[in-house]
């Protein structure tokens, strides 16, 4: 099956990009950003990311009994963290915050030399799908990239300017498919299964998105990016600043932004194949009246024609299989085209069963 795509018309694209917008707009921000009553606001705990949600990935690697106990805490509970000592310098992430601030400053004209009309690669804005109109739209610009395995993507998508851009975006790839390989195995040694239970080779694909949020005159009334699940196993992000929050038992919570540090949640796909022991993250990232916001992320999920349903370890009499088999494509085409706000693609493959 295809992937989605986008049903913004090509002639009207440039002028609905969300960087243009908030280049002209003063306060009047166009209806179609507006939430008009709001937003529940967060709480601010930094003691909760410097103890209990920051994993350290080397003693997680090397066996420490208490970083995998913490580890096991944070998806079970939390379903996100952040890494630090993950073997990815820290003046190496600030050239690639760098290299993607450059590609987002070209010319509109220079961006749209990588527009595609499959909402999974290339350059575009938020897409609404038909029959969803009456969604609000997300205060953003992406270009969505395939890191892993590249050919899998399409290559014309990739920015030749700024010139370094290839060469550091293919760096940081390898760098990412070593921390999501150590992740996986992480995630199987806490568990006590089979260390390649999640394994990269088994048809295993890493989407990047390089999302900008522009600065915004109504923070209180506009969303970087709704409240959303990931399709994915693991979501790896990398900010230039703060504005990612999560939510957990009905209450928002600001991710802060440590330098080195990378936040990693679980996606449904993760949830799915952990049969529900690790949840997947509800998130959404705010806008800011005064500064743009960059992030670089990569999704750790899988082949659009796999077929996922929990890993069979992980079913037993007391804890039945809690999802329906389903093709990651399904998936894809239930986020894009069918779910409408507040309603989520995992929750149309659980079942009724409830634990004995």
């Amino acid at each position: 099956m295809a992937a989605p795509v986008c049903c913004l018309p090509n002639d009207d694209l440039a002028s609905r990009l969300v960087q243009k917008i908030a280049q002209t707009v003063q306060d009047k921000i166009p209806e179609q950003f507006l939430h008009k009553d709001g937003f529940p606001e967060s709480k601010d705990v930094a003691e909760l990311w410097t103890d209990s949600l920051l994993i350290d990935l080397s003693l997680l690697s090397s066996g420490d009994q208490d970083e995998i106990v913490k580890f096991r805490s944070a998806l079970s509970t939390w379903g996100c963290f952040l890494v630090k000592n993950h073997g990815i310098e820290g003046s190496f992430l600030e050239e690639v915050i760098e290299v993607s601030r450059k590609f987002f400053s070209l010319p509109f004209e220079e961006k749209m030399k990588y527009y595609t009309d499959d909402i999974f690669q290339g350059y575009d804005t938020d897409a609404v799908c038909q029959g969803l109109d009456q969604q609000k739209m997300n205060w953003n610009d992406r270009l969505f990239l395939t890191m892993y395995p590249k050919n899998k993507g399409n290559l014309k998508a990739w920015p030749e300017n700024p010139s370094n851009f290839r060469e550091i975006v293919d760096e940081y790839s390898k760098e990412i498919i070593n921390l999501a390989q150590g992740l996986y195995k992480a995630a199987a040694k806490s568990l006590n299964i089979k260390e390649d239970s999640f394994c990269l080779e088994k048809e295993g694909v890493i989407l990047s998105r390089f999302t900008l949020y522009p600065k915004c005159p109504r923070p209180k009334n506009v969303l970087g990016s709704k409240p959303h699940l990931d399709g994915s196993i693991f979501t790896i992000v990398l900010a230039d600043r703060e504005g990612l929050e999560v939510q957990k038992d009905g209450q928002w919570f600001k991710v802060p932004v440590i330098p080195g540090a990378l936040f990693v949640n679980f996606g449904d796909f993760g949830e799915v194949l952990t049969n529900g022991i690790y949840k997947s993250t509800m998130h959404r990232v705010v806008t800011n009246l005064t500064k743009d916001r960059l992030s670089v992320t990569a999704f750790c999920t899988m082949d659009a024609t796999e077929e996922l349903t929990p890993l069979t370890e992980l079913v037993t009499p007391n804890r039945p299989s809690l999802y329906k088999k389903f093709k990651v494509c399904e998936y894809k085409e239930g986020v894009c085209c069918k779910c409408g706000p507040g309603e989520n693609a995992i929750d149309a493959i659980k079942l009724e069963f409830p634990l004995l």
